[in-house]
This record gives C-alpha cells, structure tokens and sequence, in this order.
C-alpha cells in the first residue's frame, strides 16, 4: 500500500506464522502465545506509532511466517 507523505517499514519472517483467527488480538494487552512474558510489547509498539501519527498491523504470509508493517508520517522537513 502506498500512501503520500508517510514511511511504510514491512517486517516479514518464516516463523511457524500466527494462527487464524488470531490476528485480531494481537494487538492487545496482555495477550501472548508464550509461556513466559506479559504479552505487552505488540500493544507498546501500536500505542507509540499511533501516538506519532502512523499506523500498525500484521498479516499472515500466504506462504509462511507474519508480516508486519506500520506507517508513520514524513517530517515536513524531510518531504520537501
């Protein structure tokens, strides 16, 4: 996806992937797959990003493993 006036930074891997029906809770607080960990890092990450203008999401790769990607907005000072 290409918007004008912000930074795209995708982040793929062939990690097992995340299971279906999975992805809407991601982003929560407190949610985790793992056995140890508190579950808060994906909810940080969105909290930061969207506090700076942009925006954070993941898919499953049709092949294997996540994406993520976020947006955040140019610095006008960049843009120009």
């Amino acid at each position: 996806m290409s918007e004008p006036n912000v930074v795209t930074v995708t982040v793929c891997d062939s990690s097992p992937g995340i299971a279906p029906g999975h992805i809407e809770y991601l982003f929560e607080p407190f949610d985790t797959t793992k056995t140890t960990g508190l579950g808060m890092g994906l909810s940080i990450c969105r909290a930061i990003i969207e506090a700076l203008g942009g925006r954070l999401w993941a898919r499953a790769d049709v092949l294997s493993g996540a994406i993520f990607e976020y947006t955040t907005p140019v610095h006008s000072a960049v843009s120009s």
